[in-house]
Formats: structure tokens, sequence, C-alpha cells
């Protein structure tokens, strides 16, 4: 059972990332809340989520735009908006620590190219959730993402599926308090 909620989760998150450079944000939405009903939420709450993964997707490829053209200002207005979708996402799923400044971050450093910023957090948006008492699988949750991000920008659909399986198996296993993925 677990391992195959694991592998429907990794297809999933895989499939958001598709999605993502396709530009299909109704279907990344769906996606998304499809992750959050199987992990227990109702369709409501997943719904909600979904949609504002999907917003916080767009506001982020809007900053990526605007960093191009060079508007630091703008850029960092659009990172902050992501982080209040992904903030209200934390609120509608009931989580008590807040990652979603983290997973801001590490995208925007991501865009950066600044590895060691990205690594940094990555690490503290699956630290924070998963506790002390999982330190391990939190290292291994940070490496399977950034091999996620790093296939996937090689656009190597089946490792970044592979990838995503195994971190979604170690968070599956773990049964963390509250999950540290937000889209």
């Amino acid at each position: 059972m677990n391992e195959s909620l694991a592998a429907t989760l990794g297809e999933l998150q895989a499939e958001i990332y598709w999605l993502h450079d396709a530009l299909k944000f109704a279907e990344l939405a769906s996606a998304a809340a499809t992750i959050y009903m199987k992990l227990g939420y109702t369709q409501q709450q997943a719904e909600t989520a979904g949609n504002l993964i999907s917003q916080a997707y767009q506001l982020s490829d809007d900053a990526v735009l605007a960093q191009k053209a060079g508007d630091f200002d703008k850029e960092i207005q659009f990172y902050h908006q992501v982080k209040d979708k992904l903030t209200q996402v934390e609120t509608i799923l009931d989580y008590q620590t807040s990652i979603a400044i983290h997973q801001m971050k590490w995208w925007m450093y991501f865009r950066h190219k600044q590895k060691l910023k990205i690594l940094l957090h990555l690490f503290l948006q699956h630290f924070k959730a998963v506790g002390w008492i999982n330190l391990i699988a939190a290292i291994k949750l940070t490496y399977f993402l950034m091999e996620i991000a790093r296939v996937h920008k090689s656009r190597d659909t089946e490792t970044t599926k592979h990838n995503a399986i195994r971190y979604w198996t170690e968070l599956v296993k773990i049964k963390p308090p509250q999950y540290p993925y937000l889209g």
C-alpha cells in the first residue's frame, strides 16, 4: 500500500513539473489537489491548495521574467507573493510549522543558480517539517529533491519520476506530522 501510494504521489509530482513547463496551470492545480487528497485531506482543502500552488508557479514565472528584465524589486515582489500563496496552502492544510519561506527561497535561488542556498533552503524546508527525529530522512529528502530539480532541468522524464517516487517513498515511510511538499 505505501509503495503504491509513493509511486502515485511521485508520478503526480513529476507530472506537475512537466505541466508547469507546458504552462498547463489548470492541470497542474488538479495534479497538486490529487496529491493532497491521496494524503488524506478533504476535497475542498486539496482543491484550494492545488489552485494556490498553481498560482505560486505562475507568480514564480513572473518573477523570472522580472529577473530577465533586470527589475530586481519587481522580482522580489513576485517571490513574496509566491510565499504568500504557499503560506495560504499551509493554513488550508493546518500545518503547524511554516516552511513556505524556504520553498519560495529555494525556487528563487534555483533560478539564480546559487547551489548552496538552494541546498540550505531545501534542507530547512524538510528539516522543519520532519524534525530532529528524522534528521537523516530530511537529508535524504533534500538530496532526492535536488536530484529531481537537476534531472528535470535536463528534461529526463523517467529519471525525474524515479527520483520523485524515491522522495515520496521516504516521506510515506516516516509519516511526518506535516508534509514538507508544497508543490
